[in-house]
C-alpha cells in the first residue's frame, strides 16, 4: 500500500517540491551530527557537496569532471553548478542507469570506461577550467573493480600533464589513501605531484585531498 501510494505521489506535481524539501531537512540533520560528533571521517555528502561547490565559486571552474558515477548522486546535486559535468563510470550497468536518470539533462555527458584511459580522453575538450573530482576507486559494495582498486596515478599523470587551462583536483577518500594496502599514500601522492607540478599544492581536509595552486587557500565547506 505504501509504494502503490508512492507511486501515485511521484506522478502528482507535489512530488519534487515535496522531495526538496525531505531531502534538505535530511542534509541539515546529517550535517549537524556530523559537526556534533567531531566531523569524523567520511562525512556525509552533504558536505562534498558544499566543499565542490566553494570550490567551484572559488577558482571559477565552471566544468566537473567526475569519476565513479556510481548512483550520479553527485551530478545531481552539482547539476545547476556548472555549465558542463562530465562523469566515467567504470561499470556498464551503473553508466546505463545514470545515462537513463539524466537523459532530460544535455549538458551532463557520461562516459563508460576506465577513468584512467577514458581521462586522456576527455583532456583535449577541456578548453576551460574544470574541476576534477576524482572518486572512481573500488570501495566494495556495489562500486566497480577495474584492473586496479584505484586508478588515481593514472588519472593524476594524465590531469597534470595539462598546465593551461588550469585545472583544479579533489580526490575523495582521504582516509584510504595510506590505509588500504591498495591505494597509495599520501606522501606518495604529495611526491607524485611536486615531481610533475611544483607550481601545485597537497593539503588534505574533510576526508579529501585537494590539489591546488601554490598560494592559494582550498576552502571548507562551511
Amino acid at each position: 500500500m505504501y509504494e502503490l501510494f508512492k507511486s501515485i505521489l511521484r506522478a502528482t506535481p507535489l512530488w519534487a517540491p515535496l522531495k526538496r524539501q525531505v531531502d534538505r531537512r535530511r542534509d541539515q540533520r546529517a550535517l549537524l551530527d556530523w559537526r556534533a560528533a567531531g566531523r569524523p571521517a567520511p562525512p556525509p555528502h552533504i558536505v562534498k557537496q558544499r566543499f565542490l561547490r566553494a570550490h567551484a565559486n572559488a577558482f571559477q571552474t565552471p566544468i566537473l569532471v567526475e569519476t565513479g558515477t556510481f548512483r550520479g548522486d553527485m551530478l545531481a546535486a552539482l547539476a545547476a553548478d556548472f555549465d558542463k559535468l562530465y562523469s566515467i563510470e567504470l561499470s556498464q550497468e551503473l553508466w546505463q542507469r545514470a545515462r537513463e536518470r539524466f537523459a532530460d539533462k544535455p549538458h551532463i555527458e557520461l562516459i563508460q570506461g576506465d577513468s584512467g584511459v577514458e581521462i586522456k580522453n576527455l583532456l583535449p575538450k577541456l578548453d576551460r577550467p574544470a574541476l576534477f573530482w576524482l572518486d572512481g576507486h573500488y570501495s566494495a559494495g556495489d562500486t566497480a573493480r577495474g584492473d586496479k582498486d584505484t586508478p588515481i596515478l593514472e588519472e593524476l599523470a594524465a590531469i597534470l600533464e595539462i598546465k593551461a587551462p588550469q585545472h583544479l583536483i579533489v580526490i575523495d577518500d582521504a582516509r584510504c589513501f595510506g590505509s588500504d594496502p591498495a591505494y597509495p599514500t599520501i606522501a606518495a601522492i604529495t611526491a607524485f605531484v611536486a615531481a610533475r607540478r611544483p607550481d601545485l599544492t597537497v593539503s588534505v581536509a574533510e576526508d579529501s585531498i585537494r590539489i591546488c595552486p601554490t598560494g592559494r587557500q582550498s576552502p571548507l565547506s562551511d
